[in-house]
Formats: structure tokens, sequence, C-alpha cells
């Protein structure tokens, strides 16, 4: 079983290649396997995941004697677009890695890029151990040609408790803040005692998204949310739009933060992992993340304790719930060498074993409903209160990755950092939005199926 990482090479490939031209890539490259029924590359996102399909390839190996596994690592940037090169041409890996909600899988999809895994589902019963959202996200035009092996939680906020601690901020009870003005006096007495407040990567292609996830679903109303998340398609209702005053409050507490300090300094400038470091050296009190931040937070050894909590609620008497990010994926290219071993080991890997040794060793969450969350100890402590108090505060589809990329992550976030760098005020900014939408419903820009 050998190791590489393949990053690089992508983002090479799609400098010298246009979308279009990519997509009918053709070539062979390093490592390109033969097409001999036995060797089989897996393409695996960078970071703890990729540590623990190292077990995944051997025990497929020792089931299926003769067969060799390679793991190519790719990271998260170049899975949002660059790693569609490789993933087109003929020297592209047996089993890919991409993100649902991004440009890559749309493209792919549209160009007939991928190979319709119907079969897989069926052996696996993955209909039967996803949600019926998850499964529905999965599943066009009758057929499946994607996995979603985890589960991702958005957005909580983790804190530095001696920080909090020396400003004189108890730790938030039952993880909620009750409102803007609170968070924001409490952000003030973090930085009267010599801490910076928030951290966000605001240059990272999806942090600030990440805000306006956390923000939206008690911006607007419960069925109004429900609306932005299904509006875009041609048919559906369009009384809903982003220029109503829910929307525009949401953009305008995200504008107000960074005028008001709320944000750590040099926001815009810093993606995530710098944003972290600031954080994990103690000069910043509070830190956007995700249940995937964990493990490396923790790995940098912190001096401090850490706590964490939810965003506040943008209308009063609501309760903030968790974004849930259903997207990462392993597809089957059409030009694999070996698709039915490919096949093979998708249906190895998704079982209920792989989910608790794997994913949830890693730092993230089991998609399967099958898996009880007394199996999930290996999560670490504050993922697993972050899991259980999912099950009471319920979960949300995150909205920047269940539209379509055309008007989400990748439309919304140079959105966002305009608005953040006081070039668009957020009735601007919401005309952005809804003019996306429009073009998307028109079929002015692609999506509308996605």
């Amino acid at each position: 079983m050998r190791v590489f990482d393949t990053s690089g090479a992508a983002r090479s490939a799609a400098v010298l290649l246009a979308v279009a031209s990519v997509l009918s890539a053709c070539g062979t490259g390093p490592g390109s396997s033969s097409g001999d029924g036995t060797s089989l590359r897996v393409q695996i996102p960078a970071g703890p995941l990729a540590d623990r399909m190292q077990q995944v390839g051997k025990d497929f190996e020792k089931a299926n004697p003769g067969t060799e596994v390679t793991f190519e690592s790719v990271d998260s940037n170049s899975s949002r677009g660059p790693n569609v090169a490789l993933l087109s041409s003929t020297a592209t890996p047996d089993i890919g890695y991409l993100q649902r909600s991004t440009g890559v899988w749309s493209a792919l999809l549209k160009n007939k890029q991928l190979t319709r895994i119907d079969d897989v589902w069926k052996a696996a019963r993955l209909a039967d151990k996803y949600s019926k959202s998850q499964t529905a996200y999965y599943t066009t035009n009758g057929h499946h040609y994607g996995v979603l092996y985890e589960e991702l939680l958005i957005a909580p906020v983790y804190y530095n408790k001696e920080a909090f601690a020396k400003a004189g901020i108890p730790d938030p009870a039952d993880h909620q803040i009750s409102s803007v003005a609170e968070f924001e006096s409490m952000v003030a007495r973090l930085k009267a005692a010599g801490y910076q407040g928030l951290g966000v990567g605001g240059s990272s292609p999806y942090d600030l998204g990440h805000t306006l996830d956390a923000l939206l679903p008690t911006g607007v109303s419960e069925s109004d949310y429900q609306a932005l998340l299904t509006n875009f398609k041609p048919g559906s209702p369009t009384n809903v739009k982003y220029t109503d005053p829910g929307f525009v409050n949401t953009l305008k507490t995200i504008q107000d933060w960074q005028k008001k300090g709320v944000f750590q300094q040099g926001m815009l400038g810093m993606d995530t992992t710098q944003a972290q470091a600031l954080f994990t050296s103690g000069k910043l009190a509070m830190l956007q993340g995700g249940n995937y931040s964990y493990a490396d937070l923790k790995a940098a050894k912190p001096s401090f304790g850490m706590g964490w909590f939810l965003l506040p609620p943008l209308t009063q008497g609501r309760t903030t719930p968790f974004d849930a990010f259903n997207g990462d994926t392993l597809v089957i290219p059409a030009k694999a060498s070996n698709p039915q071993l490919a096949k093979k080991f998708l249906e190895f890997f998704m079982t209920d074993k792989y989910q608790v040794s794997v994913v949830a060793a890693s730092g993230s969450l089991p998609v399967f409903t099958s898996i009880q969350p007394s199996r999930l100890s290996n999560l670490g402590d504050l993922v697993q209160q972050q899991f259980e108090l999912s099950r009471s505060v319920g979960l949300v589809n995150i909205w920047d990755s269940t539209v379509p990329s055309t008007l989400g992550q990748g439309f919304a976030v140079p959105v966002l950092q305009k608005l953040v760098a006081g070039k668009l005020t957020p009735a601007q900014a919401a005309q952005q939005f809804q003019t996306g939408l429009e073009n998307l419903r028109s079929g002015k820009v692609s999506g509308a199926t996605d």
C-alpha cells in the first residue's frame, strides 16, 4: 500500500487548462493505473482521515489477496476546483474525492465523467442507512453517482477558558448565547482583558460563508429558511427573496461585527490556518470552527482549556441550531482504470464498522442513522458534547453547500468579503444574491438541477 500527495499536480493542471478543455482531457501521468483489476488508486482528503484510511486499505488487501491499494491525498482548496482536471483525465484515480456542493461535482456530472453506482448503493443498503434528505441530495434523476461518508457540524465557536475567566465571563450555559448584544458585550470584555475577539479565516474560500450559515437559520423564519434551500429550482415558489429584511439583517450583522472589531485584526487577510494559529497561541479568545477543527486544535497543545458555544440567534427567543454539511463524497470517475474494483472498495468501506473506527475516530460524525451515540466516545469530549446537543437543538442543512455553488459558497464568499471590506452595503450585497438566484432559475448560469 502506498500514499502519494497529488494536490500540487492537480493545481498545475488547472492552471494550464480551462474547465471546458479539462473535461475532455486525455493522457497518462505518474501513478496512472494499468486496468489490471488488482491495483486500486484511491484519492482521499488530506488530514486526520488520511491516516485512518491506511487501515482500511490493509483490511481490503487482506480480504482480497493480490490487490494493492494506493492512497493519494488532495487538499481542500484543490478539491474545490483544480481537482476536476485530474478526475476527468485518463490519469484519474479509480476513486476520487470531491465536495458535493462545489462546481466539480456538477461539472463532472453534466459532462458524464462520473460512473453510475446504483449497484454500490444497493449492496451497501445506503438508502436505508442515510437520512431521507441525504438520500435525496445524492439522487440525480433516480440514480446515484457518489457516496457520502461523513457529516460535519459547522460553526461551533471554540473559546479560551482562561481568557473567559480573566474577563469575568462565565461558561455559556447550554453552549448558547442569548442575543447579539450579549455576544458583542462578551467581545468588549475580552478585548479589555487583552485578547482579540472572534477568529474567522476571511481569506479562505469558505469560512465567511460559515458565518453566514451560522446566523441565517435564526435570521429568517424556519419556513423561509427551508425555502431558501430550494427556491433556486425552476418551478419552486419564488415569494421568499434574498432582498427580504431577514437576509439583509443577517448581512448587516456580519458587516457590523467587522466595524465593531468583533473579528480579529486583519481578518480578511487571514486564512483558517492562520486564524487557528492565533487562537492556539493564546492571543485570540474565540475561533469559529467545526467538529472537524477540534483534533487540530488539540494537536497544537494550547496552554489553556477549551470550551465551545454556538453563535447567538438573530431573532429573540430562537435557539441556534447546528448547521450540518453533507458533502464529503467519494466517486468513481468515468475514466477510472479499475471501476469494478473501485465499486468493491466502496462497498467494503461503507459499513458501520468504518463509520466508527475511521470516520468518528477522525473527528467527523458518521452519516449512518444506525450508529448509536454510545459508540462515538472516540470523537473527543467537546465533539461528543456537540453531537449530543445537536440531538436537542436540531440540525439544519447548511445553506451555502445545499444551494448550487453558483449561488452558494463559490459565489457567496467573494460577496461577503466585499461586504466586510465596506465595498458593498448589506442591501447591495442582498441584491447580488437575489440576482444570482434569478440567474439560476432562468438558466443563465448553471447549477439549477444540482
